[in-house]
């Protein structure tokens, strides 16, 4: 018997130290897979934090897709003016091309209005230094100085402008007087029709006189300035009796 209880507190002295020597081993094995545990976890914290940097670093260099977007847009909206601005100046130049080609057209149809027709235009003074008259009669003024005889057809040796083409034609005359002359007076004539006239009396003084007319003229008319009965006029080298005319048109 007393062998007996001897064996069992053996065995149960040998199964303590086996329970302590496990319980041991238990802690070491939790210490250790503690130790993996927390390795694992801070390889992931660190993959953790190398992706977010990386996706950091990502979108830092590359711009989120609205913006790029947004850009675009602002871009097509720049061209979509300019092409606008492209479209406005090509109008304004074939508003342009037309007007300077109706330029054009009037230039010539001018060109050719003024190529068909005659220049026809005169202008002379009296020759004489001093008085003309007076006479008895009606006196055909002669102003022999020309000035200019565009067309040839005022002829200075008789005083009178033959019309060659039927038109309106324009026609101006001055007269003078020296003072204590007498009466001065007279009349443009076309053919043998009294016109326009002038007439001035200061003996005082000298006087001047001038009128003017536009007269429609058929070819072969003639027109002239008469001084009247018994008047005088007159003249020096600063040639102030005059007589002027030109074609207006030809109708």
């Amino acid at each position: 018997m007393k062998r007996f209880l001897v064996m069992i507190f053996v065995y149960l002295l040998t199964g303590m130290s086996k329970g302590q020597d496990e319980g041991e081993l238990t802690h070491e094995d939790m210490a250790d897979s503690n130790t993996e545990n927390n390795d694992k976890t801070f390889s992931h914290e660190l993959e953790a934090s190398a992706i977010l940097t990386s996706n950091t670093t990502h979108r830092q260099c590359t711009p989120p897709i609205y913006t790029v977007l947004k850009e675009l847009g602002a871009l097509e909206e720049k061209l979509a003016a300019a092409v606008r601005a492209l479209e406005e100046t090509n109008k304004k130049l074939e508003i342009t091309e037309m007007k300077l080609s109706a330029l054009n057209r009037t230039v010539t149809e001018l060109s050719q209005l003024d190529t068909g027709q005659p220049k026809i235009a005169f202008s002379a003074a009296l020759q004489k230094v001093g008085n003309i008259g007076p006479a008895n009669f009606l006196y055909p003024l002669v102003y022999s100085h020309v000035l200019s005889n565009i067309g040839g057809h005022y002829s200075p040796q008789t005083g009178y402008f033959t019309a060659p083409v039927r038109g309106v034609y324009y026609f101006t005359f001055n007269s003078f007087c020296w003072e204590n002359s007498g009466s001065c007076g007279g009349s443009l004539y076309k053919n043998e029709n009294h016109i326009v006239s002038w007439f001035r009396n200061n003996p005082n003084h000298p006087t001047s006189g001038s009128n003017m007319v536009a007269l429609l003229l058929e070819v072969g008319d003639l027109v002239n300035v008469r001084l009247w009965s018994n008047m005088i006029i007159s003249d020096n080298a600063n040639r102030y009796t005059t007589f002027s005319g030109f074609l207006l048109f030809p109708m």
